[in-house]
């Protein structure tokens, strides 16, 4: 028999030697020591006494041909299939209730791999007994698995390194859409099926941006441990782009794969990174679409999911979107459609403007400035809600003409009111992070408050925490021009995001409007109704004023003030409503 290479041997036993170090104080040391066994030509098993896998380096997937390798948890015996020369199975381990010390400290011998692709991979086992000193107990087996030839260990860890990203050691994007499409070229009758997912880490960029690169890839390399004890072995689970990861779940209906998309989302929202004393949350956007035989090419379908996850982190985090071909076909004509039906709007001036009222809560729920909202006019006199166009307006470029549309408009009317007497109500406007990126926006509203002589303290600004963070130094910008000129700021949707306690220090915003989702359960939840506490009582201690979206009764609007919550707004209050016609009005 071939004598198996002595440094990796002897790297696995000085490994067991430092073992107690390795445990009492360093993740780091272990983490170190799987990435060097992640880099050695053969194949490292390490199971528990019981022959329960505990670890499994990348070279074992890609000897077994399993793209997701041997999972902790599962039994070695029943996972790694081997077989002699005469194709009789071979037992990896000896039985459960073999007496430890008739078990030979190193045992040797060849087999044949049974991959999942029906071939066979001749190899040679190294089996090693790792006990207790101490105590003489049996304590864990290590395998290492070792091709025969030199020539094929070079090419299998060549072959390797080509498919595979070095950072996660799952497979790259290139390897996962050719597999994709050699899946799909197998779907030739209608009960082949199969899932597609294509998965968007919420905000890693602020991992990345708060505590470096090095805790970036940290993040990836845990939640790709993570996500894959989340699916079955024939399942293909790759990382295809920075934050991304994309999963096919093989022989899969829809049902089936609602529960794969609960699973994995359970398990990240059961996640926390730490790094360096710092505690950081992520979440997931994950679009999904059917794959079978009438599906398109792999790369087209890959875009599928892509557009469908970024639909899903359109609409927030932790949302997940599933789209047929067909469908997305169908969307992307509706949102054609609409940017021909916003620019004939734009120009026939058929947007309207809304205003929603935000009041008082500890002054008697006085009127404190209004909201203004868009809505369009259709060709038959239909009222058309912001949802149906505004996304078609966002994706193809058409968002930063519908804000300044809403700019002139609104301090029009507003200088109307002044010249009439009536100019006692603030107004707030919603700015876009496209035109929040823009360096010549905050120019633009300085001429138009300028020209249209309104006074800059009734002029109230709304711009998402997620705008703001995505356009950290314009938003500065645009802010300091702004506050400087008198007018105000809000921050919206606070704490929808996981960056939100990151960024507040450095937004010099005068209130903060509290997300809706934790306003409106707040009477059944006591969770959200601590968040909310919590913000506000944050909000008080740095000078800022609190508004809470979505107060829809009596009762909630009471445990707002309660609880010393500033302002609020939402249909308990009252519903958006067409701004009121002034005498000489040409604002509309």
């Amino acid at each position: 028999m071939t004598e198996f290479d002595p440094k990796s041997v002897e790297f696995l036993g000085l490994l067991t030697q430092v073992e107690d170090e390795l445990l009492s104080g360093g993740q780091l040391s272990l983490q170190a020591a799987e990435v060097a066994l992640g880099e050695i030509a053969d194949g490292v098993i390490v199971t528990d006494a019981r022959g329960r896998v505990t670890y499994s380096n990348p070279l074992v997937s890609e000897m077994t041909g399993d793209l997701v390798g041997l999972l902790p948890g599962q039994l070695l015996n029943d996972s790694l299939q081997l077989v002699d020369s005469n194709g009789a199975p071979l037992p990896v381990l000896p039985a459960a209730d073999t007496d430890p010390a008739d078990l030979p400290s190193v045992r040797e011998f060849r087999a044949c791999i049974l991959r999942i692709d029906d071939g066979a991979e001749p190899v040679e086992v190294n089996v090693q007994v790792i006990a207790v000193r101490e105590a003489a107990a049996l304590k864990n087996f290590v395998l290492i698995l070792r091709h025969t030839t030199a020539a094929r260990r070079i090419s299998s860890r060549l072959s390797w390194q080509t498919s595979h990203d070095p950072l996660t050691q799952l497979p790259n994007r290139q390897f996962f859409e050719s597999e994709l499409q050699r899946v799909l070229s197998l779907c030739v009758d209608k009960r082949q099926h199969h899932v597609l997912l294509y998965l968007d880490v919420y905000h890693f960029k602020v991992v990345n941006d708060t505590l470096g690169y090095s805790a970036g890839d940290q993040l990836l390399v845990q939640l790709a441990q993570l996500l894959r004890r989340c699916l079955s072995g024939g399942d293909i689970f790759a990382r295809v782009g920075s934050d991304e990861f994309a999963i096919l779940l093989r022989d899969c209906t829809v049902e089936e794969a609602r529960r794969v998309v609960l699973r994995l989302r359970n398990a990240v929202n059961g996640f926390a990174f730490r790094w360096e004393g710092n505690d950081s949350r992520v979440a997931l956007s994950i679009g999904a679409v059917t794959a079978d035989r009438h599906a398109p090419p792999a790369s087209q379908l890959l875009a599928t999911a892509n557009d469908a996850c970024c639909a899903a982190r359109d609409q927030g985090r932790n949302r997940v979107k599933l789209f047929s071909d067909s469908r997305k076909v169908l969307e992307k004509r509706r949102q054609t459609t609409w940017v021909a039906e916003i620019n004939a709007a734009l120009r026939e001036d058929r947007m309207l403007l809304y205003r929603q009222p935000v009041v008082a809560l500890q002054q008697g729920q006085r009127i404190h400035h209004y909201e203004i909202l868009v809505r369009m006019r259709g060709r038959n006199g239909d009222i058309i809600s912001p949802g149906m166009f505004l996304p078609a307006a966002e994706r193809y470029g058409l968002i930063e003409e519908v804000d300044r549309w809403v700019i002139r408009k609104v301090f029009a009317y507003m200088a109307l009111e002044q010249r009439q007497g009536e100019g006692g109500f603030s107004y707030a406007i919603n700015i876009s992070g496209i035109s929040l990126g823009d360096e010549t926006f905050a120019d633009y509203v300085l001429q138009e408050l300028t020209e249209a002589g309104v006074a800059p303290s009734r002029v109230q600004f709304e711009i998402t925490e997620t705008s703001a963070i995505d356009n950290l130094e314009r938003a500065l910008i645009f802010i300091h021009k702004l506050r400087a000129a008198g007018c105000s700021f809000a921050l919206d949707d606070f704490g929808r995001g996981v960056s939100s306690l990151a960024y507040l220090r450095q937004l010099p915003v005068d209130f903060l409007k509290i997300d809706g989702s934790f306003v409106r359960n707040m009477l059944e939840d006591e969770i959200d109704s601590a968040i909310v506490s919590t913000v506000d009582h944050l909000a008080k201690r740095m000078g800022i004023s609190t508004i809470a979206e979505y107060a829809e009764t009596p009762e909630l609007l009471e445990k707002l003030r309660l609880m010393g919550v500033d302002y609020a707004q939402g249909f308990g209050i009252a519903a958006a409503s067409c701004l009121p016609e002034i005498h000489g009005n040409n604002a509309e």
